[in-house]
């Protein structure tokens, strides 16, 4: 073989390859909602299984791909709660917040969040925001037994509880 014929031979092979891996290359760097929601679906599946640091990894992948996404924020929002990282999950919460400022996990989750800090008054105002957006979901109900709790208020701690019992036995998480 000739050089010309070894370098004709070699383009269309380094055109080839490079071709083939043009649309590989440009999804891995794709930023945007498509790949904040690949990453969220990813975060879901290892939060199911366990595996809160690789999820918590994947949101924030979701968030930096897609900073206006407020649901990345959300889900975040509450791995750093069940890390008990409750200043992230302020952070995260209020991320979601600025976003969409009638999200009701997140106003759950932020009552949650600073409950776990000691800030009660902010907290309760966080929980019965979330409760006027929607008076049915068993997780604001416990936080607001908590709440009552914490203020040594058993009487409208066990309304609550016995409220997030209701509705949680309803499907209203």
């Amino acid at each position: 073989m000739n050089a010309g014929s070894t370098g004709r031979m070699f383009l269309p092979a380094t055109l080839a390859f490079v071709l083939l891996l043009s649309p590989l290359h440009a999804s891995a760097g794709q930023e945007g909602p498509e790949k904040s929601a690949a990453l969220i679906r990813e975060a879901d599946t290892l939060s199911a299984e366990g595996n809160i640091d690789s999820a918590i990894d994947r949101l924030k992948g979701a968030v930096t791909a897609d900073p206006e996404n407020p649901g990345a924020y959300d889900r975040l929002g509450y791995l750093f709660l069940r890390k008990g990282q409750a200043d992230d999950a302020v952070n995260a919460f209020n991320s979601a917040l600025r976003l969409q400022t009638d999200l009701r996990t997140a106003k759950t989750g932020l009552g949650l969040a600073l409950l776990k800090k000691g800030d009660l008054d902010a907290a309760k105002k966080e929980l019965t925001a979330a409760l006027s957006l929607n008076p049915y979901p068993s997780m604001t109900h416990y936080g607001l037994g908590l709440l009552y709790e914490k203020q040594n208020d058993y009487e409208k701690a066990i309304v609550e509880f016995k409220e997030g019992i209701r509705t949680f036995k309803d499907g209203k998480r």
